[in-house]
């Protein structure tokens, strides 16, 4: 009885995520490609399983779920609560709490732009994000995203200096710049594009930063 209960949950599942296929695959064709390369889909996590079940069709779109890092922690409840843990987590009231964030022009500040397309990483409130929702940013807020990039989720991708790179650069955080200078920086690129062997010693941001996959991403000493 309960095999073929779950049978039937497996078949809903299935169906459910085909219709999002169909439509979005001529809406939003590259996110169907991301996500049909995903470990999601490999596993058979569909669309409604982050997205919510209220939305289908284009009339109710406002309906769809974004998903919040509390989303991702259904299934991966140990990474959530390291990063929540982490300074990531407050990046985005890091941000707010600057005055000098107040003083920017609002083209450069307001929705996810400027210093929040970055500090965008860093948890919200319900109420922060309902107002960003409100001037036109209704993405940005799942956290776990800006690392492991929608929809592929990839954890590989994650693992690259690269990944680190989006941010952790500029003249006001020049990380990128004296990684990628450094013999550690260096010797990973050059194995990147293959001058150096796969089995040389490289070490990534990751492997001081998050040493046993810790999503909490401290210094190396500990901060």
């Amino acid at each position: 009885m309960m095999l073929i209960f779950l049978c039937c949950i497996f078949c809903v599942s299935v169906a459910s995520a085909q219709v999002c296929v169909n439509c979005h695959t001529k809406v939003t064709p590259n996110i169907v490609k991301d996500w049909q390369l995903s470990k999601h889909s490999e596993n058979k996590i569909d669309c409604s399983e982050c997205h919510g079940n209220q939305h289908k069709s284009a009339q109710d779109v406002a309906k769809v779920k974004i998903p919040t890092p509390d989303t991702c922690a259904n299934c991966h409840e140990q990474k959530v609560k390291q990063f929540k843990a982490g300074k990531h987590a407050v990046s985005w009231a890091s941000m707010k709490a600057m005055p000098t964030a107040h003083w920017q022009p609002m083209a450069l500040m307001e929705g996810m732009k400027g210093c929040g397309g970055c500090h965008k990483i860093g948890l919200k409130t319900e109420a922060e994000i309902k107002e960003l929702k409100k001037g036109g940013a209704g993405f940005g807020v799942a956290s776990c995203d800006a690392c492991h990039t929608r929809h592929t989720f990839s954890i590989q991708e994650a693992k690259q200096p690269q990944a680190c790179q989006t941010c952790h650069m500029g003249f006001d955080h020049p990380q990128w710049e004296m990684y990628s200078a450094s013999k550690h920086g260096v010797r990973y690129l050059l194995k990147q594009n293959k001058t150096l062997p796969p089995t040389v010693a490289a070490p990534t941001c990751q492997t001081c930063h998050m040493q046993g996959g810790n999503h909490a991403v401290r210094t190396a000493w500990g901060f």
